[in-house]
């Protein structure tokens, strides 16, 4: 369809254009202005928007907000607005969440000066957000969206309150502050920023974690029991790594422990205490087989990692190894490729991939294969743009780029070409970050491995991520229940390519592998806190818990020939169950 916008223009919005979808409104792009994108509400009947809220939003900093440019009007009935424009966010921008990870940071580079320098932004919006009497109200990790290079953007501002827009409520329940009857208002902001900085240093939101008395998250908000707090009833995730700022842990305690609620400041660059590795002891009796990969050398960590079932490669910040583990038990070394002697491995955009036999190196938008006599040859038939996003499913790099979706079989290589094929779509409509999903016309399409090729499944609602392992996986989606709004995390099976929710649910993200029994069923391996859980991909029922000190629910895993790969930056094993 037509539409218009304020100052006259006229553009095209098509549903074949969309980018993303939420519960109130779809994103698309918009042909006549490619530097832009369009929020259109999905009720044109309700009244999300008005000039008053726009204007009023205005005077929000564009250098820190993805603020309303101008709004749009049906082209027939000028009086109906559809929705209005905004910046259109590169790909280089990813959810704040996403920063909360610690192998994510240390894949991307992100050390804590950085992340101070992120922090700052924070702050400096929500109180330039305050002085403007505009209150945010659904800080979450999700609206704040940041690249690796440290600048924020806030999204979905035309939910803030201003004077002469209400907040409509609906927060994540993550960042309600419920000791405050979870009313929004300006301690609201202080109270999920608070929160967004504690999870961003200490890779923990301050009221995870499990307390044997008080399990949910709003009754420790309400008895004030953080995870920092003195309490020994108190079971604190591994991946927590405590504030070694005096000045900054003290305003967190004043907050969490105290009740109290005001804007955090930070006076200098934030340290943190990561966690002791605690190597298993294979003296001890155990139901897992270990063997340490590759033992790490001083200010060594692991950046990236990527195993198929006979071939994988560790990536650290000194050196990449290429390992073949296509025999049970023995994951062998091939070769370390120092990356300050071999400029072929430098630069910190230079990608690795390998599938079953082979290993390739991505640098200047050149593919490189390790061919026979360890010499590396030049893909001939690859040529993307700057823009170029990649995915790896199975032993498939999936290439969006330029309009089109590429299959590159890795392990199907003759000279210096490997075997693709491609389809035409719309590229901005796929989302690579939080597993490959792609998003048509109100509908989400999700892709997974099945025999030689890919195969994609519709999607029963919409999701925010998606893990597959197999033709199993793990969704997240929001629920609404009473006014509250929730993230679930709820294993599901690819079945007769239909996605089959199983109602097993768990409390968060983690990394999955699957070892497959037959061509529908098999067994389902996840990272916990000091074990390893094992679960049928029939009904998702529990299994086992094999204890492992080692693993967290950080911990990477990778199906294998010779076992399970378990890795996180700072430590890569072998494990087989005995």
């Amino acid at each position: 369809m037509k539409a218009i916008t304020e100052s006259g223009t006229i553009i095209t919005l098509e549903d074949k254009h969309e980018i993303k979808r939420g519960g109130e409104g779809k994103i698309l792009s918009i042909p006549e202005l490619p530097q832009q994108v369009a929020k259109i509400y999905l009720d044109p009947n309700y009244q999300h928007m008005s000039k008053a809220q726009k204007d009023a939003l205005d005077v929000l900093d564009g250098a820190l907000f993805v603020k309303p440019l101008e709004l749009i009007f049906d082209k027939n009935k000028k009086n109906t607005i559809l929705g209005f424009t905004m910046e259109y966010l590169s790909p280089d921008f990813l959810p704040l969440a996403a920063f909360f990870n610690k192998n994510f940071c240390a894949t991307q580079q992100i050390d804590n000066e950085q992340k101070t320098k992120i922090a700052r932004k924070l702050i400096q919006a929500v109180a330039s957000a305050h002085q403007k009497n505009i209150i945010i109200g659904d800080l979450s990790g999700l609206n704040v969206m940041t690249s690796t290079q440290g600048e924020v953007r806030f999204l979905d501002v035309d939910s803030y309150e201003t004077p002469v827009h209400s907040h409509w409520g609906m927060l994540l329940d993550e960042i309600r502050d419920y000791l405050y009857q979870g009313e929004v208002s300006e301690k609201s902001d202080y109270f999920a920023l608070s929160i967004l900085i504690f999870n961003l240093f200490t890779h923990l939101h301050p009221f995870k974690g499990i307390h044997k008395e008080y399990k949910a998250m709003a009754e420790r908000m309400l008895r004030k029991i953080p995870v920092f707090a003195n309490d020994a009833q108190l079971i604190i995730p591994k991946c927590y790594t405590p504030l070694q700022n005096d000045y900054l842990q003290k305003q967190f305690e004043r907050i969490f422990l105290g009740g109290e609620r005001f804007l955090l400041s930070i006076e200098q660059v934030i340290q943190t205490q990561a966690r002791p590795v605690k190597v298993p002891n294979i003296g001890i009796k155990t139901s897992l087989k270990y063997q340490e990969i590759y033992q790490l050398r001083a200010g060594e960590f692991i950046q990236q990692a990527f195993f198929s079932s006979s071939l994988g490669y560790l990536s650290t910040n000194q050196q990449v190894l290429l390992y073949d583990v296509g025999n049970q038990g023995y994951a062998t070394l091939k070769k370390a490729y120092s990356k300050t002697e071999n400029s072929l491995f430098q630069g910190n955009d230079t990608q690795f991939f390998v599938g079953n036999q082979h290993f390739f190196v991505l640098k200047d938008r050149q593919l490189f294969v390790r061919q026979a006599g360890e010499q590396f040859s030049t893909i001939s038939n690859f040529n993307p743009s700057d823009s170029a996003q990649y995915f790896m499913l199975g032993h498939i790099l999936v290439l969006l780029d330029d309009g089109y979706m590429r299959y590159l079989y890795l392990d199907q290589v003759i000279g210096n070409q490997i075997h693709t094929e491609q389809m035409p779509v719309f590229t901005a409509g796929f989302d690579v970050f939080h597993g490959l999903i792609q998003n048509v016309g109100g509908a989400q399409y999700i892709f997974y491995a099945s025999g030689h090729t890919l195969s994609s499944v519709r999607a029963p609602r919409l999701l925010k991520s998606v893990g597959i392992a197999g033709n199993v996986g793990l969704a997240s989606y929001e629920v609404q229940t009473m006014g509250e709004t929730s993230l679930q995390h709820e294993y599901f099976k690819i079945d007769n390519l239909q996605v089959k929710f199983s109602g097993v649910t768990v409390q968060q993200t983690h990394s999955l592998a699957y070892k497959a029994q037959s061509p529908q069923h098999g067994l389902l391996f996840e990272p916990a806190d000091d074990c390893l859980r094992v679960r049928s991909s029939e009904g998702f029922a529990l299994l086992a818990e094999i204890g492992c000190n080692l693993l967290s629910t950080e911990t990477n895993l990778f199906m294998t020939q010779a076992g399970i790969i378990a890795y996180e930056k700072d430590f890569c094993f072998l494990l087989n169950t005995q």
